[in-house]
């Protein structure tokens, strides 16, 4: 279990399950994660980290609270995943208490289309050159070479591979069932994935409906809400087959997870999982990820070969070697 902060949006208070504040100051942990509690992706890739982690809504509030608490602690290391709010002004809070280090999630790909998104890196090249960041990581390959070369220095941080155990799943009755778990932006991807499953004739399991009036309601889509880590997980591992077939994926959390899980997955061609694989990219990539019925074939053949050689054991061992290969770059970052 790994040590947890969170801090509310309605103020810098602590909780520390099992602990008081000064039982995390006398634990002194060199280094530290912090992400925010609803982005699911970024938070399950922070916690694989494997440091302890602070969960933040708003960073602003709890900076001069976290900072006090980090600096009794003699924490060394602060790494801010996925820019949560406030994550500018606590930067500028920990200065001379600890090195603050950014760890990007997002592409290029968004810069320019959504307001905010490029906005970001702007904000961590300041906090750069004042002195407040000590280093900018990307997880998604090529965007660290590139930024680098536009005048912002950064470094690639390969992610670990966010391992689960697997857990039983819920009888969801005789069809098939197929996950789409994605939030419903045009990056993701959802709307496409879900004219797939109807081509596949199977039952859609979505957390957030895409505001398409032409899409069908239950029993063909079943919208499950916003669930909590335990649920989605849960529900993650209730269906034969999870989609993930998006534009833009940091490094596909959900792949990984649904592999770890037992269930075989689809993902399109945007990041190294599965590279040098040439079973695996053959069975889990889609090229064409704009095109329903070529997610709905590459759909059909997974689940074909996953009947009858283990897709899953493959893949697990394929995660296990990436995070031995890439892990002295992840440690690199991590140490001051």
């Amino acid at each position: 279990m790994q040590r947890l902060l969170r801090m509310p949006a309605s103020g810098p208070v602590i909780d520390y399950p099992g602990h008081s504040r000064a039982g995390f100051v006398r634990s002194r942990p060199s280094a530290v994660a912090i992400c925010h509690p609803d982005w699911r992706g970024i938070r399950s890739v922070t916690y694989a980290f494997g440091v302890p982690v602070v969960e933040a809504r708003d960073l602003a509030a709890s900076a001069e609270e976290l900072a006090s608490t980090f600096g009794d602690a003699g924490t060394a290391l602060v790494v801010i995943s996925g820019f949560p709010p406030g994550a500018a002004e606590l930067a500028q809070a920990l200065t001379g208490t600890c090195r603050v280090r950014i760890l990007m999630h997002s592409s290029m790909t968004q810069h320019g289309f959504e307001p905010g998104e490029a906005d970001v890196i702007s904000a961590v090249a300041d906090g750069m050159h004042r002195g407040a960041i000590d280093a900018l990581g990307f997880t998604k390959e090529g965007q660290a070479e590139a930024m680098s070369a536009l005048g912002v220095p950064a470094v690639y941080v390969p992610a670990p591979t966010s391992r689960l155990d697997p857990v039983p799943g819920t009888d969801l009755g005789p069809d098939l069932h197929v996950g789409v778990f994605a939030e419903a932006t045009w990056r993701k991807n959802v709307t496409t994935q879900l004219g797939a499953t109807a081509l596949l004739g199977a039952v859609a399991h979505i957390t957030g409906r895409p505001q398409v009036s032409y899409l069908p309601g239950p029993p063909q889509i079943v919208a499950h809400g916003l669930l909590d880590r335990e649920a989605f997980v849960t529900l993650m591992a209730s269906v034969d087959l999870n989609l993930g077939v998006s534009l833009y994926e940091a490094y596909p959390v959900l792949p990984q997870e649904s592999y770890w899980l037992g269930i075989p997955c689809l993902m399109s061609r945007t990041s190294t999982l599965f590279e040098g694989d040439p079973i695996l990219e053959q069975l889990t990539i889609v090229d064409r990820f704009d095109n329903p019925a070529a997610i709905a074939r590459a759909a059909h053949a997974l689940l074909d070969a996953a009947a009858e050689e283990d897709v899953v054991e493959r893949a697990r061992a394929w995660m296990e070697g990436w995070d031995r290969r890439t892990a002295d770059q992840r440690e690199t970052f991590l140490v001051v």
